[in-house]
């Protein structure tokens, strides 16, 4: 009975593990994840989010997507928001984007990922950017709500990743 038992536990580790394995290698590269808190889900309206990409190696060099993550909680008032993305991705000289995106449906259902109160969101942001490692790349997150605090933004981050085959 005890050896009965031995193989079910262990057919079921090699059973994870192998789920794990097929999990992993699905996905693509992963360059860089990163994420910055908003203090107390008050996001001001001068804060700016600072995210930087100084670590290249050589074998890294390739073109790359972007993403937003945004984590909201239930306190966030409104169905979209709006974004100011500057970056140097395309040169040495900042270059600015603006954004808006919805995070709720039609019908006011939360977007995303999650449980309980906090949603978690993926917004595409840039497709296919050369990277190379004779460069540092700086990308800053400013919020374009006319309101001097944003509520319910608990964090904002940054993905950057090759798509899977």
């Amino acid at each position: 009975m005890k050896t009965d038992l031995r193989v079910k536990a262990r057919n079921n580790i090699y059973f994870l593990l192998a789920g794990l394995i097929l999990l992993v290698s699905c996905k693509g590269e992963e360059l860089y994840f990163q994420y910055q808190n908003v203090e107390k889900g008050d996001w001001y309206r001068d804060s700016v989010l600072t995210f930087s990409l100084d670590t290249l190696n050589a074998d890294q060099i390739g073109e790359y997507n972007i993403s937003l993550e945004l984590t909201t909680s239930m306190l966030y008032p409104f169905s979209d928001i709006q974004l100011k993305i500057d970056h140097n991705f395309n040169d040495t000289i900042i270059s600015s984007d603006t954004m808006r995106y919805r995070v709720t449906d039609e019908h006011g259902k939360w977007l995303g990922k999650g449980v309980g109160s906090l949603r978690q969101l993926s917004i595409p942001y840039k497709r296919d950017i050369w990277l190379d490692s004779t460069r540092s790349y700086e990308l800053k997150v400013f919020h374009l709500i006319k309101v001097n605090t944003l509520k319910g933004v608990e964090r904002v981050g940054v993905r950057v990743f090759k798509e899977g085959d």
